[in-house]
């Protein structure tokens, strides 16, 4: 496995794990197309804690601009991977 995808993997472990027990919601049950509002029931206020954790755990800056575009969990790990990406080069 290269270690670009090794990393994106990695990455989306961590953030699934973070939304997982954020929400208590199994790991196993949390999929790239669930929506946050629909059917995870993220508020505004849950938001701004999801996004300070992730920034925490990653020692990233996700910009606002990325997370008002956020509806599913895939979107949140791709901005994550985006970000971390970016950090890296």
């Amino acid at each position: 496995m290269s270690d670009i995808l090794s990393a994106k993997l990695e990455t989306e472990r961590r953030v699934i794990k973070i939304v997982s027990s954020y929400f208590s919601v199994d790991v196993k049950d949390i999929e790239f197309g669930l929506r946050l509002i629909e059917d995870l029931y993220v508020d505004s206020m849950g938001l701004v804690e999801i996004v300070m954790v992730l920034n925490e755990s990653f020692g990233i800056e996700l910009p606002e601009a990325g997370v008002r575009k956020w509806r599913t969990v895939g979107d949140v790990c791709w901005l994550v991977e985006c970000v971390v990406e970016d950090i890296s080069r």
